[in-house]
């Protein structure tokens, strides 16, 4: 009896591998081999075509009959019907193919997302918290570095210093030594500095700073020390322990050749203009020029005269100083102290003796000078910009002028920073002496 399958031999081959379980409802008599079920005779025509119309899968003409002749003149037996042994054999290959894929899968995708997407995420993060954590540290550590001079960060404050001897912690317990940052290097430097005229003890272990660029200030009361620390940073006094640096060399230690030609680096305004009484206004202005350089008269008219102009004494310049008022005398010797194109210029009380519009007044000349000076200097690109210190008892100078302050007191910095810092400081100190109030840590004693 012939029987119909579709294709070429070797795709019905491939349909019987193929097959993985036997027909529904079929139970197999145990491991001995099925029999094919058997079918009912069709007529020739069925056994010899398929039903009219029918195309098979593969299309018309995709179809040969199948019977024994066919094998038997091929030489091989006709195939005979899956048996339950053979099912289940391929049941049992399909399984361990399957068996075998999964690890394929697991060798494939896992490995994969293991190799790839996991040491990716660790290569990658970890080496952002290794590139974050040392810039933490590159940035924190300078800061701490920097903890010990003027541009120091506050959070990083270095140890409370102990209290000079034979003095209680109590006298000096509201010194909190707390430097705001200026961002600057300092032109002047006190690193421990203590200074005492027999049994008075002016600076007791003074450290304090002048920011390079700026107007700074030293305020504090009367008697504290303020005067005497311009005559250290010039050579005029010497300290008994510790040094004041200026622009990173030791004053104390510098032979006499360098300090005069370091003090030239210096222009100083004192308390009453401190004018040759002998001399006109010209010839005292003129003086520091013909003492200290080889210029002819022509030049040294040509400084004096730009100096007197931007003081507004241009016109007085035959006046002898006691035809001069007090703020007269002031801007001349502001002018005088200009001359020699000075990198640092002390002003030693300016506003002493002066009524508060022409104190306001000195207040924005020093300003003004400072800011050509400052535009003079970046444009020559001179190795210093200028420095002024200002010391003064004024608080409203020191709120129109100071870039940075210092304040002094008991031979010792209470704090000191940026202007806009210390106005707005939290030290009960700092601010009865900036708001000029009668009620606070310091007393008449």
């Amino acid at each position: 009896m012939a029987r119909f399958k579709f294709g070429s031999r070797k795709h019905v081959e491939q349909q019987d591998q193929e097959q993985s379980s036997p027909a529904p409802g079929w139970q197999p008599p145990g491991d001995e081999q099925a029999e094919p079920a058997a079918e009912p005779e069709r007529p020739a025509a069925q056994q010899s075509s398929p039903a009219p119309g029918w195309q098979p899968p593969g299309g018309a003409g995709s179809w040969i009959p199948y019977d024994a002749d066919d094998e038997e003149e091929d030489g091989q037996p006709a195939p005979a019907a899956d048996s339950a042994a053979e099912s289940d054999d391929r049941a049992r290959t399909e399984h361990d193919q399957h068996e075998h894929d999964e690890p394929d899968d697991h060798e494939h995708d896992e490995p994969d997302d293991r190799e790839h997407d996991e040491p990716d995420d660790r290569e990658h993060d970890e080496p952002e918290r290794e590139h974050d954590e040392p810039d933490d540290r590159e940035h924190d550590e300078p800061e701490r570095e920097q903890s010990s001079s003027r541009v120091s960060v506050v959070d990083e404050q270095p140890p409370r210093p102990e209290p000079p001897e034979g003095v209680s912690e109590e006298e000096y317990k509201w010194h909190t030594y707390r430097v705001y940052p200026s961002g600057r290097p300092d032109a002047v430097e006190f690193v421990d500095t203590y200074k005492a005229f027999g049994r008075a003890h002016i600076l007791r272990g003074l450290d304090m700073g002048l920011p390079e660029g700026m107007v700074s200030m030293i305020l504090g009361p009367s008697g504290t020390g303020k005067s005497v620390c311009i005559k250290h940073m010039v050579g005029l006094l010497y300290p008994d322990k510790g040094d004041v640096i200026v622009h990173g060399e030791s004053v104390p230690n510098m032979p006499d050749d360098q300090l005069f030609e370091m003090r030239k680096k210096f222009g100083l305004l004192f308390q009453d203009g401190a004018l040759f009484g002998s001399m006109n206004l010209y010839d005292n202005v003129a003086f520091p020029l013909r003492q200290h350089t080889e210029k002819g008269e022509d030049e040294i008219e040509d400084v004096v005269m730009r100096r007197l102009n931007e003081v507004g004494l241009g016109e007085s310049r035959t006046k002898m100083p006691n035809e001069l008022s007090g703020g007269m005398r002031k801007r001349a010797g502001f002018a005088r102290a200009l001359v020699l194109e000075p990198d640092i210029v002390l002003f030693d009380e300016p506003d002493s003796g002066l009524d508060p519009v022409r104190t306001a007044l000195l207040g924005e000349l020093i300003l003004e000078i400072h800011r050509d000076m400052m535009d003079e200097a970046k444009a020559k690109e001179r190795e210093h910009l200028p420095t002024f210190c200002v010391i003064t008892h004024d608080i409203m100078s020191a709120r129109r002028v100071a870039d940075y302050i210092n304040v002094l007191w008991k031979g010792r910095i209470v704090e000191a920073g940026p202007a806009e810092d210390m106005l707005n400081s939290e030290n009960p100190f700092i601010r009865q002496f900036l708001s000029g109030e009668s009620q606070g840590p310091l007393t008449m004693d």
